[in-house]
């Protein structure tokens, strides 16, 4: 008896999704490029950069010019880049990279390629949502550095020595694939990383100046830790994965790995629910 009344429901129903669908479309259109030529600061004090994107990829490499020199290259209208600027503070931002907005009715195109000021104390915040990251952070000045991000493939790169202190480096991710390389060049005090599921590859390479500590929270993953010989190394199994592969010569006592070096103590605290972790020297 209450048959048509329904149907006419679920009709009603309908058409409001698909007006809201065709709403939330985001088309795409010519591609657009801006180009950055951002001034150094008219002093040498600490610069706060932010970037905040969207997804799709991203390169940062040292060697500016400037403050920041490069490109943004988009072709959807709702990712036009924002641009802030005030004293020692400059930001680029998209929309809310962890906010979806729409649903794209094409192909998108979203390519990040900047370059940065070597010449400078910088605090440096990424956010973005998925994405391909390219971060060679080589030679640039960091006091700070924190990278947030939706699942993607990244690779961090730090070749030679920070030329000053790194207070904390603070890294997270959803389910990704991630490499850090040079990572005792970094010249932090304290490292955060907190991950999904995913592969990742912590290389502890380079030197390390001062007593450093890494907490590292994930879940399903395969972990590769590298430590150089000659490192001193102390890495402690504090959650439940029992899969520890070694490489090279270690002591274990208890849930306690540690190497026979002396010098600043790198220490690691793994926090590893399920997965493989690899510990190699090499």
């Amino acid at each position: 008896m209450r048959t048509r009344p329904l149907l006419a429901c679920l009709a009603l129903l309908l058409a409001t999704l698909a007006c809201s669908i065709q709403n939330i479309q985001m088309k795409t259109i010519d591609t657009q490029t801006v180009a950055i030529a951002e001034p150094m600061p008219s002093d040498n004090d600490l610069t706060e950069l932010n970037f905040k994107m969207t997804g799709g990829k991203f390169s940062l490499i040292p060697g500016a010019d400037g403050l920041v020199n490069g490109s943004i290259t988009y072709n959807l209208e709702q990712w036009e880049p924002e641009f802030t600027r005030r004293d020692n503070f400059y930001q680029i931002r998209q929309v809310d990279p962890l906010h979806i907005t729409g649903i794209p009715s094409g192909d998108i195109e979203n390519n990040w390629d900047l370059v940065l000021s070597t010449a400078i104390p910088i605090s440096l915040s990424i956010e973005g949502g998925g994405s391909e990251n390219f971060f060679d952070l080589t030679g640039l000045q960091l006091t700070d550095l924190r990278i947030i991000q939706g699942a993607s493939d990244t690779e961090i790169r730090f070749d030679t020595p920070n030329p000053i202190s790194m207070d904390t480096f603070v890294f997270t991710t959803g389910a990704s694939s991630a490499e850090l390389f040079g990572l005792a060049n970094a010249n932090f005090e304290t490292m955060t990383m907190s991950s999904g599921a995913g592969d990742y590859t912590l290389d502890f390479s380079g030197s390390l100046s001062r007593d450093a500590t890494v907490d590292i929270k994930a879940g399903v993953s395969n972990i590769k830790i590298v430590i150089p010989i000659g490192m001193n190394a102390m890495i402690n199994n504090l959650g439940t994965v029992t899969n520890i592969n070694t490489k090279g010569t270690w002591l274990l006592t208890d849930n306690t790995y540690s190497t026979e070096s002396s010098g600043p103590m790198l220490t690691i605290n793994l926090n590893v629910a399920v997965g493989n972790v690899n510990l190699s020297q090499q």
